[in-house]
């Protein structure tokens, strides 16, 4: 059964938010990984990283941020 912390978020929804964020970033950077190995360059994993927690933040901002 989810708990709510008194502000209105459920432990599911707080874990689901962290996964996002977790996973947005990893995925980030995956793609600047595999884009730097096929440029043969170095900085874009660092871009994909930032890129991708961007678009998460934006994510959980419209998902959950908006009520």
């Amino acid at each position: 059964m989810p708990t709510d912390a008194g502000n209105g978020i459920t432990e599911k929804i707080a874990w689901s938010i962290t996964s996002y964020l977790i996973s947005g970033a990893l995925m980030g950077a995956m793609a600047g990984w595999g884009l730097d190995h096929l440029l043969g360059t170095h900085f874009i994993v660092g871009i994909g990283l930032v890129v991708g927690k961007a678009l998460t933040l934006y994510y959980v901002w419209l998902r959950y941020g908006t009520h």
